[in-house]
């Protein structure tokens, strides 16, 4: 989260050096608190005001367009206009040294998504006390032309010293009447956890009741620990979203009114058309469940429609069936919402399916990104070990480790960009970014490309740790000079791919355990994959050494072993 939720991390002093230069004098930059796959935020201190800000910049080391910045700014000021007590304020959006930037409060709290971690679920009446004033936000922020896109536990801020939720995070907002140059095509952004299917599948019409979706979502979790739709990967996540039921029976607890399951299952519907029309209308069919319970009179309000929706509009979530053409581009498109799930910026533009995910003609409309067929296209076969996003003009696409995928180009001056999408621990991005450009002058066909370990002139490995150890394990990865510490745990039985990383001759994989006994690992150039750079290590009790100083537990008399087999990562045991 952007605002006093990030772990510290070490400074970059030149990042922050170059960002007081551009901030000036009055201003006082404390330290990187968090970064992101788009942006940075930073402490800094007002030294005239005597406050503290959160300043959140876009990173320099990307291609940004000048329309993407320009984007990043004008939704920074469109943000600044609203005027709510549960949302957070901006003070001022900047650029300079090469930096694009607006600051905000820093504040001081935790997130909706710690509470739970350490709660578990919450009675109906607490979470409804974080609801309604962040449907009240809502409401302003579309009253205001605004969609946020992004809403989840972790985008709910609770204030420390007045308990006060406060919605944040609106760096994905989508203009509801903006124009045509800030809706253009782009990323799929969102959390799969919470993400509606019309969101997840890229459409154009994403609006209002989308957010409701999301807060639905974020209700069923708040209600029962849980989020409705878990799995192991964003595509079976999504997928679920998609094709799946709300999971009524886990809201079917005594505690939980009757009235109040009904809403979060109209807002949960799979079709927009079926969940409330404003979010100050789900606001009103909750203060209407909470009359009821204490005696008063009660609407039925997801079956019935309410004076100011249609009969379409009230009808209750199991009433339509999801459209079959939904589904046909889920495949191509699941992965895309992780790009930013995992970001703290999310400054992208409006999300599109691409024609290449395979609408049947008669169901394809004119804003899903070009022609049926074109005389040229490009075909880019992903060989990494992470899915990749690719953009060519105005469209976009996907594309999973291993598969291939088609966009149509124009058959002069092709020029595309693509980026891996870095895996995470769920709170910070694993390994270091992966991009570049296809460029041809000319295309007549197929223009095939190939992306893989050995993109842009060098050569990247990918560890994958395996842990056969028995006991958990700490994972950091040493490249050249720099120690990475990715601050997660690998369970034992458990796996976990690290990301990428240059220069594999010089590299090295530290693990340790929670008594501190350790095994470093080398030797990547000459095992890695040629292709995907994949390098698994399998880490079992016998590679794991004590520190300095400690000697090895006895084993008092038992009778001699027999040698154990060698272990085929032999030459990756710890250097002495």
């Amino acid at each position: 989260m952007e605002i006093g939720a990030f772990d510290p991390r070490p400074n970059d002093t030149g990042a922050v050096e170059r960002l007081g230069q551009a901030l000036g004098r009055q201003y006082r930059v404390v330290r990187m608190v968090g970064r992101g796959g788009f942006a940075e935020v930073y402490e800094v201190v007002d030294a005239d005001l005597q406050r503290r800000l959160a300043v959140k910049v876009l990173r320099s080391d990307l291609p940004w367009t000048a329309a993407a910045i320009s984007r990043f700014k004008q939704e920074a000021r469109a943000i600044a206009r609203l005027n709510h007590p549960n949302t957070v304020p901006i003070h001022f959006v900047g650029e300079g040294q090469g930096l694009v930037y607006y600051a905000m409060p820093y504040l001081e709290g935790r997130t909706v998504a710690d509470l739970l971690k350490t709660e578990g679920p919450l009675s109906p009446e607490n979470a409804l006390k974080i609801a309604e004033p962040i449907l009240d936000a809502l409401q302003h922020a579309h009253d205001h032309g605004l969609v946020h896109r992004d809403v989840k536990p972790d985008n709910i801020f609770l204030e420390s010293v007045t308990g006060r939720p406060l919605l944040v995070d609106f760096g994905i907002v989508k203009y509801l009447d903006g124009p045509a140059h800030l809706t253009e095509s782009g990323f799929i952004v969102g959390t799969p956890l919470y993400m509606s299917p019309e969101q997840a599948l890229g459409s154009r019409s994403v609006d209002a009741r989308s957010d409701l979706y999301g807060m639905g979502a974020v209700i069923f979790q708040m209600l029962t620990g849980a989020p409705p739709f878990p799995g192991t990967d964003s595509q079976e996540i999504v997928g679920r979203h998609i094709s799946d039921p709300v999971p009524s029976a886990s809201l079917s607890r005594d505690d939980i009114p009757a009235w109040l399951s009904e809403i979060v299952l109209r807002c949960m519907a799979k079709h927009p058309d079926d969940r409330f029309a404003t979010a100050q209308t789900m606001l009103g069919a909750i203060r209407t469940g909470r009359a009821g319970a204490h005696g008063g009179p009660v609407d039925p309000v997801t079956l019935l429609p309410r004076a100011d929706e249609t009969p379409t509009q009230a009808m209750p979530a199991v009433r339509r069936p999801v459209a079959r053409r939904w589904m046909i581009g889920f495949a191509a498109a699941a992965f895309a919402g992780v790009i930013l799930a995992v970001s703290v910026s999310g400054n992208q533009p409006e999300p599109e399916v691409p024609t290449a995910v395979g609408y049947a003609p008669e169901e394809r409309s004119s804003d899903l990104g070009g022609p049926a067929h074109a005389d040229a296209e490009l075909v880019v076969e992903n060989r990494l070990t992470e899915p990749i996003a690719m953009s060519v003009d105005d469209t976009n696409l996907t594309i999973l480790p291993g598969d291939t995928g088609r966009l149509p180009v124009a058959s002069d001056d092709v020029e595309a960009t693509w980026a891996m999408v870095q895996p995470s621990t769920g709170e910070r991005l694993l390994g270091g970014a992966v991009e570049g450009a296809i460029v041809a002058e000319r295309v007549d066909g197929e223009l095939f490309r190939a992306v893989d370990a050995q993109s842009g002139g060098e050569a990247r490995f990918t560890p994958t740790v395996v842990n056969e150890a028995g006991r958990v394990l700490r994972v950091a990865v040493v490249t050249g000079e720099d120690s990475v510490d990715c601050d997660c745990q690998i369970p034992s039985g458990d796996s976990l791919r690290l990301g990428y990383y240059r220069e594999p001759g010089r590299s090295a994989v530290r693990v340790t355990d929670r008594r501190g006994w350790s095994a470093r690992f080398t030797g990547f150039a000459s095992r890695r994959d040629p292709q995907s750079g994949a390098v698994v290590l399998r880490v079992t009790r016998a590679d794991l050494k004590p520190p300095a100083g400690v000697a090895p537990r006895k084993t008092g008399s038992s009778p001699k072993r027999e040698p154990r087999p060698r272990n085929p990562l032999e030459s990756f045991l710890p250097v002495r």
